[in-house]
């Protein structure tokens, strides 16, 4: 519209001019007029062209925000596709290792040999007449041989994390109080041994770790309470190396 009012001024003006018909204060109305028209005509262009600038700027950080979260999407499904595929190779890995246990030890299932699941990691159950006589931490020669069984089959894997959990019943410890204060002494103590016991057969100490739970987690049956747990778990770092070098 101030487009046209300055174009229309422009020929009044030059109208005027050319017929001589337009008196000096109607001619210097017209060219503040005209001149007004202009810079209100310039002031609107540069407006124009900041907002086209303006917009041109949001319409390049729009295309980098769009850019961005693409990436990130593709990142994400990435990311969550490794994982889905670490857990195949992890679940694959710990049905080897169970299915080597029960190879190693044909009584695996029995009241003294066992698996369960917990946490979601598979947990090896071993009763406490398989390994130590009762109260005490010292293994015996049944015992001495079902470590190293053990360990035999750990050493194949060397992705496998083990955490092994002592645990007693509830009775109060009587005969060998002289050298054990309490049920988590003991369980202490007997998680201790067999990780010793794993390293002298050749399992390499930073994969284990030894606890014990003392009478805290103690059934009704004093027997299937004292119990010696393996907890095994995959270290994905050391499973992917494993993987690649098989390859």
């Amino acid at each position: 519209m101030k487009g046209s009012v300055l174009r229309m001024l422009t020929v009044i003006l030059v109208g005027g001019l050319l017929t001589g018909c337009v008196s000096s204060s109607k001619y210097k109305k017209l060219q503040a007029e005209y001149e007004s028209a202009k810079e209100s005509h310039k002031k609107r262009v540069m407006q124009l062209k900041e907002e086209l600038s303006a917009c041109q700027k949001e319409t390049a950080e729009l295309k980098t925000a769009l850019s961005k979260s693409k990436t990130e999407a593709e990142l994400a499904r990435k990311d969550a596709q490794a994982a889905q595929e670490m857990q195949a190779m992890k679940e694959k890995q710990m049905k080897q290792i169970k299915e080597e246990i029960v190879q190693a030890f044909p009584g695996v299932g029995a009241s003294d040999l066992y698996f369960v699941g917990k946490n979601g990691n598979v947990v090896l159950n071993v009763g406490e007449d398989l390994l130590f006589r009762k109260g005490r931490a010292d293994l015996t020669s049944k015992g001495k041989k079902t470590v190293k069984s053990l360990a035999e089959i750990f050493k194949k894997h060397p992705e496998l994390k083990i955490i092994v959990l002592g645990h007693t019943d509830k009775d109060p410890i009587r005969k060998t109080k002289y050298l054990y204060k309490d049920n988590w002494d003991l369980s202490v103590a007997r998680a201790t041994t067999v990780v010793r016991e794993l390293v002298k057969n050749g399992v390499e100490p930073e994969r284990l770790t030894a606890a014990g739970k003392g009478d805290t987690q103690a059934t009704n049956d004093a027997k299937s309470s004292r119990r010696v747990e393996f907890a095994l778990d995959v270290d994905e770092e050391k499973l992917l190396k494993v993987i690649k070098s098989i390859k």
